[in-house]
């Protein structure tokens, strides 16, 4: 174990948190690429309408009253929420899985800023937003739970889905202790915790 501002951090530490940015990559890139297809489809608006009529979970399941009562009566409004959102969380994971990855650098470039507490804070809810996007979109599917199926032998035996439900948690989770350890202190505060607590930067 290596000592960082009397807390203790795990020698592996950087190269998790380098992994974790990489994760983040992965995941903002997705939102975003699903995103700018949506505004390069002309006919966006129609499709989304034709996606929600046919997906099962809106005629039946938790999120169907929902879908129902607000969804269906505005879907212009609600493509449009769903356009964006999606853009929004993939941009901002990019940017919180930079200045993940930046800070593994040593010298004047992987520096701590005055920023970071804001990015990180804003990648949690970004990690936060990519679970509930993910969960929406299982449940419209029909919300099959993973189990034994002759028939998804040669398929993934989880729903993309409920993965990355666990991976926005995951990000969120980071990002938020991310936040936590990176938000200015008192004096006071800023001693060193005696419980051994994970500083993660």
């Amino acid at each position: 174990m290596e000592t960082t501002s009397g807390r203790r951090l795990p020698r592996s530490g950087s190269a998790a948190l380098a992994v974790a940015a990489l994760v983040q990559a992965v995941l903002g890139i997705e939102f975003v690429l699903t995103g700018l297809s949506k505004v390069a489809d002309s006919g966006y608006v129609a499709h989304f309408g034709t996606f929600i009529a046919a997906s099962p979970g809106a005629h039946r399941g938790l999120i169907a009253p929902l879908v129902q009562a607000v969804v269906m009566p505005h879907l212009a409004i609600a493509a449009e929420l769903a356009k964006f959102g999606e853009l929004v969380v993939g941009v901002v994971l990019l940017v919180a899985a930079a200045e993940t990855a930046r800070r593994r650098f040593s010298g004047r470039f992987g520096g701590q800023r005055r920023y970071e507490p804001a990015v990180a804070l804003a990648g949690a809810g970004a990690g936060l937003g990519l679970a509930g996007i993910s969960i929406t979109i299982f449940l419209l599917q029909g919300g099959e739970l993973p189990a034994v199926n002759p028939a998804r032998a040669f398929a993934s035996a989880i729903p993309v889905e409920l993965m990355m439900v666990a991976l926005g948690l995951a990000m969120a989770w980071l990002e938020f202790a991310r936040f936590r350890a990176l938000r200015p202190r008192s004096a006071s505060a800023a001693a060193p915790a005696p419980s051994g607590l994970i500083a993660v930067r």
